[in-house]
């Protein structure tokens, strides 16, 4: 009875590797399929369209494999026969890929995500190997124990995997509370948001100083700057005009969206000359072909200066900008979804704002922008295609960078 005990506890161990594995990937699916995509196509992988979609569907193949094992650990059907050499297959080859990886670059099983987990729980090479090596070590205890009579209540089965599918999705689980940044600075002299401590939500913050703003001054608001108020007369018989109050227009409400949750774009200067901002998610395709597009306009030297606030992770980054030939614009990224939701202000992603001297003087979304009626806002004629790089450039005369 002992031994049955153990031989259960084993195969929970097991299930709970590959349903937690199938899962995290699932709910990540566009960082495992970079994963899978350059080590299949190299790290150009993002030139190859057609690759991409045999990528993409092999690794859902691996991750609905992956969750079939899971859950076919808990049950008896072929379990020594096909269950358990096809689970013991997928770990071996598993961590012949860890040791291949691991070798391959300098510190490759001390550094980086091996992706067993996706990006929800990352692990090094190393530290995958060792969870592997145990995998295969209960795997091998339980060939020798297993019998007919360690047969799982048919309850054990979908609990099992609710539990563990819960587990997993809530380490998605973010604050919607509202929180004060304050930029710190990277070695790269851009910058990051530091969490302080949580404060009233940025429109009531707003609302309130012009209320008091109003209140001090007895002045009712207006949409444009407010008139000054009569000249009154002081006992020395002088004449003197009370200050004018600024009307808070949504120019200033974006900008303050923008240094509140995206602090490092006020090192920018956005008060001051032309600047395009442009707010992108780091998986989103129509953001990924704006990129592409504003990188070959800024060829003619008609753009201004470009500034990227990203959402997504590190990863997802990389891509976004390899999908643009590896030209990296000055950039902040968050991986806080509510504090990008509210610069985006109820818009579509991307959002592109074009600044000049602190206020907005025109914006597109995924729904109004388009690239010829881009170009033509910015007096930019046409654009060459140039086939080495693989992307849409303009033509440079002697060897001129566009940046």
């Amino acid at each position: 009875m002992k031994k049955n005990i153990v031989v259960q506890f084993g195969r929970l161990i097991l299930s709970f590797l590959f349903i937690f594995g199938a899962v995290s990937k699932l709910v990540s699916m566009p960082f495992f399929d970079g994963m899978v995509a350059e080590l299949l196509l190299g790290q150009n992988y993002f030139d190859h369209p057609s690759g991409m979609l045999w990528i993409q569907c092999f690794t859902r193949i691996l991750v609905a494999a992956e969750l079939v094992l899971g859950i076919a650990i808990l049950q008896n059907k072929w379990f020594k026969s096909l269950v358990l050499p096809a689970t013991m297959a997928m770990l071996i080859l598993f961590t012949i890929h860890l040791f291949y990886e691991g070798f391959k670059q300098v510190n490759g099983f001390t550094e980086g995500n091996c992706g067993c987990f996706g990006d929800i729980l990352p692990m090094t090479n190393l530290e995958s190997i060792i969870k592997n090596v145990i995998g295969m070590a209960i795997g091998v205890f339980i060939w020798f124990k297993y019998n007919k009579d360690n047969v799982f209540a048919s309850w054990v089965a979908p609990t099992f995997l609710g539990l563990i599918t819960l587990f997993t999705l809530s380490f998605g689980v973010k604050s919607y509370e509202a929180k004060a940044v304050t930029p710190v600075t990277d070695e790269l002299g851009l910058t990051e948001t530091l969490v302080i401590d949580s404060i009233i939500p940025l429109e009531q913050d707003l609302v309130k100083m012009e209320q008091d703003a109003v209140k001090e001054n007895s002045t009712p608001p207006s949409t444009k700057e407010k008139e000054p108020k009569k000249a009154e007369t002081t006992e020395e018989g002088l004449q003197e005009e009370l200050p004018a109050v600024k009307q808070i227009t949504p120019s200033d409400k974006t900008l303050q969206l923008l240094y509140t949750y995206a602090p490092a774009i006020a090192s920018q200067n956005l008060a001051y000359g032309s600047k395009i901002v442009c707010l992108f998610s780091m998986t989103c395709s129509h953001c990924q072909e704006v990129y592409a597009d504003l990188v070959a306009m800024k060829a003619s030297g008609k753009l201004p200066n470009i500034y990227l606030v990203n959402y997504g992770t590190e990863y997802e980054q990389n891509y976004f900008f390899a999908q643009a030939g590896n030209v990296k614009s000055p950039h902040t990224r968050t991986e806080e979804f509510p504090d990008f939701k509210r610069m985006l202000e109820g818009k579509t992603y991307p959002r592109i704002l074009y600044v000049k001297d602190g206020e907005i003087l025109k914006e597109w979304d995924v729904d109004t922008y388009e690239k010829v009626g881009f170009m033509k806002y910015y007096g930019i004629e046409k654009l060459e295609e140039k086939k080495s790089g693989g992307g849409l450039q303009l033509e440079l005369k002697d060897g001129a960078s566009p940046w």
